[in-house]
């Protein structure tokens, strides 16, 4: 083969390649943009945040071009930035003049946006103009607008003028007679945000977290406290080391408290269960009692409970043990009640201390013992005493006796 053919081959080879390579790369561009995402006015988008500056940040939706929202949507009431590079991020399409511009609610100014929002269940912007006995009356760009007093909170709202003037966030949950009838409502927007800031939470608990929460209901068996967004649960044994009668014994409603994440199970389900504790926060007086307490120590408590097995006795703060039912009396007892009351001053002795388990075993009975032996021991002691004194008395006119016969 001459040296021309190879070459007129190779360029051949050359050209052949070259084309099927640009087509490949045009078809993974048509590719590409077939799979960019056509956007409309009040459409809601998620994106990841790519860039965050003094004035925007920049979020990556699929689109042909990043999409801008103000910084000042992203900040909270101390004016902290609430995002980071890398997050995800909910918005609504607000203009597509120039740049997708985005916003976490929509300013509302014409028929058409309004409806919009109503299809679409986006939150809109509006200014509170008046109040009277049903609600707030709302000036929704050029509508008028109500919101029944219902639905301004999540709960009951009596100062309703303490609403006037302010721009609130709303959603639109009716829109008839074309537009002439519009009904919003704070409270559904309220929820909806709750319910995006408990799945954001759901994710970052973990057990053994503290956490500062709020109490939300008082129940005979513990206390509900949310975290914000979500509930958990602080059941009664675990508010204190003291024994608790009802929870509302030491806590009250919308009382701020700190809990320790205990357990966490089916998470985002029907049957979640977020177990707390405030107990596990607080001093253990367990270790102080193990430097103060001793084996064969006497002791005095309060009976703080009887079972069918024995009664407790608190014996400190937060420090209970326990006398089984054959340690209350000598005599043979087989209901603790007939010995014991609650609320009753009892002294124990205590029998054993386990420190792996945290538990102290006492006896009523040793302690009753111990006072007969030692009261037998004085009536002894006693009747020596009397013994021997009488003797002396006795032997007194003897030894004179004695003495006087010289045998002494």
């Amino acid at each position: 083969m001459s040296e021309t053919h190879d070459i007129n081959e190779l360029d051949k080879k050359y050209v052949e390649e070259k084309s099927s390579n640009e087509f490949a790369e045009m078809l993974e561009q048509d590719s590409e943009k077939q799979k960019q995402i056509d956007v409309s006015v009040g459409q809601k988008i998620s994106g990841t945040i790519q860039k965050i500056d003094d004035s925007a940040a920049f979020v990556d939706f699929g689109g042909r071009s990043e999409a801008v929202i103000d910084i000042m949507e992203l900040k909270n009431e101390e004016g902290e930035v609430t995002h980071a590079l890398g997050d995800q991020i909910e918005a609504y399409i607000a203009s597509l003049e120039g740049e997708v511009r985005l916003t976490l609610s929509l300013k509302a100014n014409s028929r058409q946006l309004i409806r919009q929002a109503y299809e679409n269940k986006i939150p809109v912007d509006a200014r509170v103009t008046g109040f009277n006995s049903g609600g707030l009356v709302i000036n929704l760009g050029s509508k008028r607008a109500f919101c029944p007093v219902s639905q301004i909170d999540t709960k009951y709202c009596e100062d309703l003028a303490s609403f006037a003037g302010q721009t609130l966030t709303f959603k639109i949950v009716e829109f008839r007679d074309g537009g002439r009838n519009i009904v919003l409502s704070r409270r559904a927007h309220l929820e909806a945000e709750a319910r995006e800031k408990a799945k954001e939470l759901l994710g970052k608990l973990k057990v053994g977290e503290k956490m500062t929460g709020k109490v939300t209901r008082i129940e005979k068996f513990g206390a509900f406290v949310d975290l914000g967004g979500i509930e958990g649960m602080v059941h009664v044994s675990e508010l204190s080391y003291t024994r608790v009668g009802h929870p509302k014994d030491v806590l009250s409603t919308d009382e701020e408290v700190k809990v320790k994440i205990l357990e966490l199970k089916g998470l985002g389900g029907d049957k979640e269960r977020i177990s707390l504790s405030i107990k596990a926060l607080l001093p253990d007086p367990w270790f102080e009692a193990l430097e103060k307490f001793r084996e064969g120590d006497i002791v005095t408590g309060t009976v703080v409970s009887i079972q069918q097995f024995g009664a407790f006795v608190q014996i400190a703060p937060g420090v209970e043990g326990l006398v089984h039912v054959s340690q209350l009396a000598s005599t043979r007892t087989t209901r603790p009640a007939d010995v014991v009351s609650v609320q009753q001053s009892v002294q124990a002795k205590i029998l054993k201390i386990d420190q792996e388990q945290k538990r102290i075993s006492l006896s009523m009975k040793a302690v009753a013992e111990d006072a007969q032996e030692t009261a037998e021991t004085k009536e002894i002691e006693d009747f020596k005493s009397k013994t021997n004194a009488t003797q002396d008395k006795a032997e007194s006119p003897m030894a004179d006796a004695l003495r006087k016969a010289g045998l002494l």
